[in-house]
C-alpha cells in the first residue's frame, strides 16, 4: 500500500464523526421531522362523534371520560358505540363509517362486560354478526397491570380499530399517585394514538369528595393535561337520570346529552326530562323566593303597624322610616320604597307625612 493511500485511510478515520456527533446529528434529523413552519401541512383533525354538530374524540389524540362511582360512565359509553355502530343515538352521531371499536374493561366481571355487547345489538337492531365485527370487548380484571399495555398494542396490531376505549385506565399502573408512571403511561398512549391515527378514550374515575370534580391522583392529572377532550358524566341528587358534560376541550365544547333507563330497563333518551326537572326546580326556587320575601314584607307590615298604634295610631313618615332601618339593618331608602308599596297597596295611608294604618288592619292591631 503506497504512503498516499495509508495517508488517505489515516484522514477518513481522523474526519469520521464520533459517536456522540453521531447521536446529536441523529436528533437533530428527527426533530427537524417535528417542526410546524408555515408550510407545513396538518392533517385535518377528524372528530370520531359529534353532538348537535360539534365533533368530539379527534382521530389521533387521547381523551377522557369522569366521574363519581356508579355515576353512568359505562352507560353513556354503550350510547356512543351504539351510534359509533348504527351511525347515530339520540343526538350523539359518529364522525366515522363503519369504525371499529376495541372496548377494554379492566374494571368489571365478565357477565357485566357481556352487557356492554348484548346492550348495543338491543340499542341498535343490528346484527350480531355485524356488531362483533365491528367491536371487539375484552374484560380484562384478571390481567396484571404489567401486561395490560403490551395487551393493547397486541389487539391494536390484530384488529386496527378506529377508537380504543380503556373503562378503568388506571389499573395500566400500579399506583395512579406514581407521578412517574403516570407521565409514563400517558406518553404511550399519546404515541399510541398519534401512529395509529385513532382516538383514546381513558375513563377514570373523578375524586370522592362530591365537590371535587377531578380525575384521581397524578394519573387524572396528567390525563386532564394531555386530552383534546375530558367529559364527565354525572347523576342529579335523587335522580335516575345521567348527563353527559363537556368540562374540558382544546375547541368547542360539546353541547350536554341526558339519558336514563325506561321501566324496562331500557337506556333512553332523557333531554326533555332532564328539561322538565330543570323547569321545575327553577319554578319551585322561585316560589320560595317569593314566599320568603312575602314573610320579610309581612315581618315588616307588622312591626310598623306596632309602631303606629303604640304612637296613638298615627307616626310621622320620617320617624318610622328611622325605627324600622335600625330594626331590620336596612338603608332608609329601603324602607322608603317599603312604606310607599304599602300606601300604594291601601295596607298603609298616608296624610301630611303622618302614617296611618288602615282601617281594617287598625282594626287587627
Amino acid at each position: 500500500m503506497t504512503a498516499s493511500a495509508v495517508n488517505d485511510i489515516v484522514s477518513e478515520a481522523v474526519n469520521m464523526p464520533t459517536d456522540k456527533e453521531q447521536k446529536r446529528e441523529e436528533r437533530r434529523q428527527a426533530l427537524a421531522t417535528m417542526r410546524v413552519a408555515s408550510t407545513t401541512e396538518v392533517e385535518p383533525e377528524q372528530p370520531a362523534l359529534t353532538v348537535d354538530e360539534v365533533g368530539l374524540f379527534a382521530l389521533g389524540d387521547i381523551h377522557g371520560l369522569k366521574g363519581k362511582q356508579k355515576c353512568g360512565k359505562t352507560t353513556a359509553l354503550k350510547v356512543c358505540l351504539a351510534a359509533w355502530m348504527q351511525g347515530s343515538q339520540f343526538r350523539v352521531m359518529t364522525g366515522l363509517e363503519a369504525p371499529r371499536v376495541l372496548y377494554l374493561d379492566t374494571e368489571q366481571k365478565q357477565s357485566d362486560v357481556k352487557l356492554i355487547v348484548t346492550d348495543v345489538i338491543q340499542m341498535t337492531g343490528l346484527s350480531a354478526e355485524y356488531v362483533d365485527d365491528h367491536l371487539q370487548v375484552y374484560a380484562l380484571r384478571r390481567r396484571d397491570f404489567s401486561l395490560l399495555l403490551d395487551d393493547m398494542r397486541l389487539l391494536i396490531d390484530d384488529f386496527r380499530p378506529q377508537v380504543v376505549i380503556v373503562d378503568g385506565i388506571v389499573e395500566f399502573v400500579a399506583s395512579f399517585n406514581d407521578e412517574s408512571m403516570a407521565k409514563q403511561l400517558i406518553h404511550e398512549l399519546l404515541c399510541i394514538s398519534e401512529e395509529r391515527r385513532l382516538a383514546m378514550v381513558c375513563v377514570l374515575h373523578t375524586n370522592k369528595a362530591d365537590d371535587d370534580h377531578n380525575m384521581r391522583g397524578h394519573l387524572g392529572t396528567m390525563l386532564a393535561q394531555k386530552a383534546g377532550t375530558v367529559l364527565e358524566c354525572k347523576k342529579d341528587r335523587g335522580s335516575s337520570v345521567i348527563t353527559v358534560l363537556c368540562s374540558d376541550a382544546r375547541h368547542a365544547e360539546m353541547p350536554e346529552w341526558s339519558i336514563m333507563f325506561d321501566e324496562n330497563g331500557q337506556i333512553v333518551d332523557a333531554d326533555e326530562r332532564r328539561r322538565q326537572a330543570r323547569e321545575q326546580r327553577r319554578a319551585d326556587l322561585l316560589q320560595k323566593r317569593q314566599e320568603a320575601n312575602a314573610e320579610k314584607l309581612k315581618e315588616r307590615l307588622d312591626y310598623a303597624l306596632l309602631c303606629i298604634r303604640d304612637n296613638g295610631g298615627s307616626i310621622s313618615r320620617k320617624q318610622l322610616t328611622e325605627i324600622l332601618a335600625k330594626k331590620f339593618d336596612v338603608e332608609r331608602t329601603t324602607v322608603s320604597r317599603f312604606l310607599t308599596a304599602q300606601i300604594e297597596a291601601k295596607a298603609l295611608y298616608e296624610v301630611n307625612k303622618m302614617i296611618h294604618a288602615s282601617d281594617d288592619l287598625a282594626l287587627a292591631f
